[in-house]
């Protein structure tokens, strides 16, 4: 039998080398059941003590500056198997006047089945059975676990939270019991320690663990579910999925199962590497007698074009005429004009006082730009007004709205969009909310003016001289000029058929470059409040746009 208890011995001598470089844990005693964790004295040590220092070391918990007033077990459910038991459980933190939900499943593992770092390295506490050790740790880590849970959503699984908590729903689409995933089937874990927690099973699923859990629809499972169902074949399929839903109805997803995608890399990573490359060979030119280098200029070039090509097609399917309001479009008015006006105002005026702070710390070029921006403030006003005019009429649609190259897999040369969720720390129903299209496409125009500024900034740039600083900069502005220039001619391809109701002829131009001004704004606020080194970076794009807009077109 296993007797509740909450102590601070420490583990018998032969167990030290299984945990060597641990910090000291606290040694949970239980009698028989997981479900002990969440009675007194046990309930009481993890939430006073043991929780408040383990959540703060987490990547996923968004409240690490402030204090953390109290921690709630907010429920536990038996689940995983007879060797390795789980509680599926959520969390709520107060800190700050405010209360968020973690999901947190605890998972025992016994001593003799600790064989790789990760259990330790997020363990929360040890835990005794009479002469028998082991940890408690996040079961995420716990492949048995990772098995378990596919199997339950194949079957349809129900499990009650108690509490006034609801019930844990486990669901499925068809093509998951098609894999034909079993015991056998490889786990690999992408990261433990993200936002959101991933793993790969059998190079055919990816399951996601949302670790903010928020009470309503999920855009990342509404798009994928949507997206799925209508044969759009440029992302990652959804396969299955994990929710609570509560006494009032309300669904809050847990977890998420799509489609992994052999990749060769997201696009930031891999058009990174592809520069290099195109510098390599332009201060390498190719001798007469050897094979010629491919053109990495020219692969870049017609990435960009699949990708505007693949952001288009979504967008169609997006637009496309439908029953489901979540999805159904509608032009823009005069008071959508008004909200863009106000809205990109001010955070243009936000960024143009950063940049006045920022001012003394920047090169003399980039404070040229500054000085001119702040001249033009008046002006800049006025051109957001008539911009956001020009631009009624545009469709307000479903989009990702949160794209840029770090969201796209190179999949066998393809470009594929992944990761709906949107900005973690936004409410859903603003994730959820609609915009113009034109909002995707400025995001990965502003990426590929980062990726531009990235390769200048190199810290794998160690030849300095001259004509490497100048390869690197003809290889930039060639980039940008022809990424560009193919990404917005294969999206309007793309979305000939897209059904705006523009009220004036330059309303496309005026939505692209609206929406791009909006970003580079962000972008700067960004920068300065978190980056203040790469300030120039959208500083430069940002006077780019007002100056030279034409040329990105």
């Amino acid at each position: 039998y296993w007797f509740l208890l909450a102590s601070h011995d420490r583990m018998p001598s032969w167990h030290v080398q299984a945990t060597e470089g641990l910090p000291e844990l606290t040694t949970l005693v239980l009698r028989k059941r997981m479900e002990e964790l969440l009675e007194a004295p046990s309930s009481d040590t993890l939430q006073n003590s043991i929780l408040p220092q383990y959540l703060p070391k987490r990547r996923w918990f968004a409240g690490k500056e402030g204090p953390i007033d109290a921690v709630r077990l907010c429920y536990g459910v038996r689940f995983g198997t007879a060797t390795t038991p789980v509680l599926l459980s959520e969390i709520e933190v107060l800190g700050d006047g405010t209360a968020n939900r973690y999901q947190l499943p605890f998972g025992l593992l016994r001593e003799e089945d600790i064989n790789t770092a990760l259990p330790q390295q997020l363990a929360l506490s040890r835990v005794r059975r009479a002469h028998q050790v082991g940890l408690i740790t996040d079961a995420f880590v716990l492949e048995p676990f990772i098995r378990a849970v596919l199997r339950a959503c194949q079957e349809g699984m129900r499990l009650s939270c108690g509490n006034g908590e609801g019930e844990l729903r486990f669901e499925s689409t068809e093509p998951l019991a098609g894999l034909a995933l079993n015991d056998e089937s490889a786990v690999r874990y992408l990261s433990a320690e993200q936002s959101n927690s991933s793993v790969v099973i059998g190079d055919r699923v990816v399951l996601k663990l949302i670790r903010r859990v928020n009470p309503g629809i999920h855009p990342e499972l509404e798009m994928s579910a949507y997206l799925t169902a209508a044969g759009f074949a440029n992302i990652s399929p959804l396969l299955a999925w994990v929710s609570r839903v509560d006494e009032q109805h309300a669904p809050h997803l847990l977890m998420i199962a799509q489609g992994y995608l052999n990749n060769q890399g997201d696009a930031w990573a891999w058009t990174q590497n592809t520069l290099e490359r195109a510098i390599r060979d332009q201060m390498e030119p190719t001798a007469n007698d050897a094979e010629p280098h491919t053109d990495a200029l020219a692969e870049l070039s017609g990435f960009a074009a699949l990708l505007g090509q693949r952001l288009g097609e979504m967008h169609l399917l997006l637009a496309a005429p439908t029953d489901d309001e979540a999805f159904r479009t509608r032009p823009s008015d005069a008071s959508d004009s008004q909200h863009w006006a106000t809205q990109i105002s001010a955070e243009l005026t936000r960024a143009l006082d950063l940049l006045a702070q920022h001012r003394d710390n920047l090169d003399s070029d980039s404070q040229a730009l500054v000085d001119d921006l702040q001249q033009q403030r008046d002006g800049l006003a006025e051109h957001i007004s008539q911009l956001a005019v020009q631009a009624q009429g545009g469709l307000l649609m479903r989009v990702h709205g949160d794209l840029h190259l770090g969201q796209v897999l190179v999949v066998q040369g393809d470009a594929y969009l992944i990761d709906f969720e949107g900005e973690p720390a936004r409410p859903l129903e603003a994730r959820r909310a609609k915009h113009s299209p034109y909002k995707d496409v400025s995001g990965v125009l502003r990426s590929f003016d980062y990726a531009a500024a990235m390769i200048l900034r190199s810290a794998s740039a160690v030849d300095l001289s001259g004509p490497a600083r100048q390869a690197r900069q003809r290889v930039a502005r060639q980039y940008l000029h022809q990424s560009r220039h193919a990404f917005v001619e294969a999206y309007g391809l793309a979305t000939a058929a897209m059904p705006h109701a523009w009220q004036q002829t330059q309303g496309e131009r005026a939505a692209l470059e609206l929406f791009c001004l909006e970003k580079a704004a962000y972008e700067i606020t960004y920068e300065a409040e978190n980056r203040p080194s790469w300030l120039a970076v959208p500083l430069h794009g940002l006077h780019g746009l007002i100056s030279t807009w034409g040329e990105s077109e």
